[in-house]
């Protein structure tokens, strides 16, 4: 009689696999030697690149415009991190730009952190408003015409598929202590809402703003040099009993509320769909004005969200009056579809369109010269 063995019979067959996600991260450090003479060699908007370094399997660079990337800027120096290499998919990626002092120690108050941006061939990203030429030129930073800035760099690799031992599970222990979330932005916000502390009033299209010196400082160079270049004066207008105001001029007071509260909360104040696509565009500028990058890019992304056919002529042509390249991006990727453009066309009339913002049509042609 025949016989069948049952010995493997229910056996239970075991595997595993893990997705892993890794970084890669770099550092590069960029010495500016001859700082005046590269400075009258070059003019506004014009760069000079550094050698490529390698981080994450990607050449990068950093552009050096000794005087500004564009002429409202150009009393300063910008400076930007490029990818320098061709890629097929977006690299992701988050960077910090720091002038050093003479110790080779990043400066805090000059120093530029980026979280994670999404990088395409050739793309840059960094501080327009690095450091005012002329503060440079006055600080025991600059050195027999030499500084130094250092780039940190972290590339997130693309994930991985590994096996996992499951002969030895490792699960991670349960935590000791539970920290609760930062609540550090709760307690600045509060600071703003109180005033309790605050040495500072500025007067904004005839309203009065309580602030503090050293929170505002913190967050924008523009302000440091203007609060700090007044300190004395301030002083000396309380020594005689006089409240010392700041006026801010061609600037809206809404505009300026919400500034002050994204210094304070690193974010937005609550905007409704009307509200922003008339006040964005201010805080644009705003951050332009007080070289505060991150909001600037904050803003651009939220625009980002109102691009459609009714604005996308008037968002272009902003894109390519503020260096907004995210925003341009948005634009064309809409203009690619010939329904979108011949909408456009009709609801605003080619000869309003070709008055009314001539660089858009130029955009326009150049986008269409790349599909050729």
């Amino acid at each position: 009689m025949a016989t069948v063995s049952t010995a493997d019979s229910g056996r239970l067959l075991r595997s595993a696999s893990a997705i892993v996600g890794t970084t890669e991260s770099g550092q590069h450090l960029l010495k500016i030697d001859g700082y005046s003479l590269i400075k009258d060699a070059l003019t506004t908007d014009n760069y000079i690149c550094s050698r490529n370094f390698r981080v994450g399997g990607h050449d990068w660079n950093i552009r050096y415009y000794p005087n500004g990337g564009f002429p409202s800027v150009a009393d300063w120096i910008s400076v930007r991190l490029v990818l320098a290499t061709y890629v097929n998919q977006v690299v992701r990626a988050q960077f910090t730009l720091s002038l050093l002092n003479q110790a080779g120690e990043p400066i805090p108050s000059y120093t530029y952190r980026y979280g994670v941006q999404n990088y395409t061939s050739y793309e840059w990203e960094g501080p327009w408003c690095f450091i005012q030429k002329a503060t440079l030129e006055r600080s025991e930073y600059l050195r027999d015409n030499c500084f130094s800035i250092k780039c940190d760099l972290t590339v997130f690799m693309a994930p991985e598929v590994k096996d996992v031992d499951t002969a030895r599970p490792t699960l991670p222990p349960p935590p000791v202590v539970s920290v609760p979330p930062s609540d550090l932005i709760r307690h600045l916000g509060g600071l703003l809402v109180t005033g309790e502390g605050a040495d500072v009033t500025f007067e904004v299209d005839g309203k009065t703003f309580m602030a503090h010196r050293s929170v505002l400082a913190s967050r924008s160079p523009v302000l440091r040099v203007e609060l700090f270049g007044a300190v004395e004066k301030m002083n000396d207008a309380a020594a005689e009993g006089a409240s010392a105001i700041i006026r801010v001029e061609e600037m809206e007071a809404k505009d300026f509320e919400a500034l002050l509260y994204f210094m304070y909360t690193d974010s937005l104040p609550e905007m409704k769909g009307g509200d922003a696509v008339a006040m964005l565009p201010d805080l644009v500028a705003a951050a332009n004005r007080y070289g505060m990058e991150r909001l600037r890019l904050v803003c651009e992304d939220k625009l980002c969200e109102y691009v459609n056919v009714r604005t996308v002529a008037a968002m272009l042509a902003f894109a390519g009056e503020h260096h907004c390249h995210g925003l341009k991006k948005k634009c064309l990727q809409l203009l690619d579809d010939p329904a979108n453009l011949k909408k456009i066309v009709e609801t605003e009339g080619l000869e309003h369109l070709t008055k009314s913002y001539p660089l858009v049509l130029k955009d326009l042609i150049a986008n269409l010269a790349t599909k050729l």
